[in-house]
């Protein structure tokens, strides 16, 4: 490998690593760690949408964190290339929407969401 093509590695972004794409195992709530493995964004999505979706049905006030943990929006951001502020921001929305899922966390539906954000 040239130096050239070492350098541009090195600068790759994270997202664009084939190595982090096909790992044998993945972190989740749900499902074993092989398993998750196969299971790509969209799926991870719907998944946590659903979950979201049944615990408006118990708890209306979950309607502020659709924008910004469960829209398409979120579902295609990459935190690697955004600005602190961004990044700060997001982990405000994650933080306050964990406190607020709290008293819910056995539900399937507050599982549903958290194998969301645990995928991305």
């Amino acid at each position: 490998m040239t130096s050239l093509a070492q350098q541009l590695q090195r600068l790759a972004l994270p997202q664009s690593d084939r190595s982090l794409l096909s790992r044998d195992e993945v972190a989740s709530l749900l499902f074993d760690p092989k398993e998750a493995a196969t299971v790509d964004r969209d799926t991870a999505f719907a998944i946590g949408c659903t979950g979201l979706e049944e615990l408006l049905g118990i708890d209306p006030s979950f309607e502020q964190f659709e924008a910004p943990l469960f829209s398409q929006l979120a579902k295609t951001l990459e935190r690697s290339v955004q600005t602190k502020a961004v990044n700060r921001q997001l982990d405000e929305n994650i933080s306050l929407f964990l406190i607020h899922l709290s008293p819910y966390f056995l539900l399937k539906p507050a599982q549903k969401c958290l194998e969301w954000l645990i995928h991305r």
